[in-house]
Parts: structure tokens; C-alpha cells; sequence
């Protein structure tokens, strides 16, 4: 059963505009990708999404945890900790791109885990920011 695309909502809101402003292109990364899948085309755009979204995450997370820091946020330890986390999982399907190359259950795999922690991560850590922002 494949899971269905996450969509920005208002309720992932930090705050902060540019935290904001890219977890709406994050997520439009994943819906993109999801439809790539969908049109038989994965093979073709796996291995620049996985590119794209090691070098987007990259710079994403660093400017937030700068974001956390400077807002004396108390979630900015945990932040970090799931940023490398996730950075690792994404580490992970570029290994076995490059070992065994396309998959198509993996490239799903990929996209599902993606919208999953992008829902968890955001809800359950990201959303602290908008309480230390408004401080």
C-alpha cells in the first residue's frame, strides 16, 4: 500500500519565515518526486533528488539550528541530534543506490520515509521555534 503524499499545513508554521519557506519546498521536493515515481520515471530522477535533497537538507538544517540557537530554543540539542539522523537515513539510500542502483521500492521507500519524518520532525520538534520566536 503506498502511502499518501504529506502537504504543507498551517500548523507546521515555526515562526520563521525562511524555516517556513523551506519546509514548503521540502515537501513540494517530495510531492514532485512522489509524481515522478507515479509517471514511471524514477530511474531517471532518483539519483538528482537524492542529490538535491542531501545538498537542501544540508543547508536547511544548519540555518534552523542556527534559528534554535539564537532563540535559546530548548528543543535545539534534540534538533540537531534528528537532523544528523535523518541525514544518516538519507546516507543510506545513496549507499545502496550506488552499491546496487535504481530501485523502484526503495525510491518509495525514500519519498514515504521522507513525508513520515518530515510530519513527525516538524510537529513534534520544529514547532517549539514559534513559542521562542514569539518571546
Amino acid at each position: 500500500m503506498r502511502e499518501a503524499q504529506v502537504e504543507w499545513r498551517e500548523e507546521y508554521a515555526t515562526g520563521v519565515e525562511q524555516v517556513d519557506q523551506d519546509h514548503r519546498m521540502i515537501f513540494q521536493m517530495s510531492g514532485d518526486f512522489r509524481r515522478a515515481l507515479d509517471d514511471g520515471l524514477g530511474d531517471e530522477v532518483y539519483p538528482v533528488f537524492l542529490d538535491d535533497l542531501k545538498l537542501y537538507c544540508g543547508g536547511h538544517f544548519g540555518f534552523e539550528e542556527e534559528c534554535m540557537t539564537a532563540h535559546r530554543c530548548p528543543v535545539a540539542r534534540e534538533n540537531k541530534a534528528a537532523h544528523e539522523k535523518f541525514l544518516q537515513t538519507l546516507a543510506g539510500f545513496q549507499r545502496r543506490y550506488d552499491a546496487h542502483g535504481y530501485s523502484d521500492s526503495d525510491a518509495r521507500r525514500l519519498v514515504d520515509t521522507m513525508d513520515q519524518w518530515l510530519d513527525s520532525h516538524i510537529c513534534n520538534i520544529d514547532i517549539h521555534l514559534k513559542r521562542c520566536v514569539s518571546k
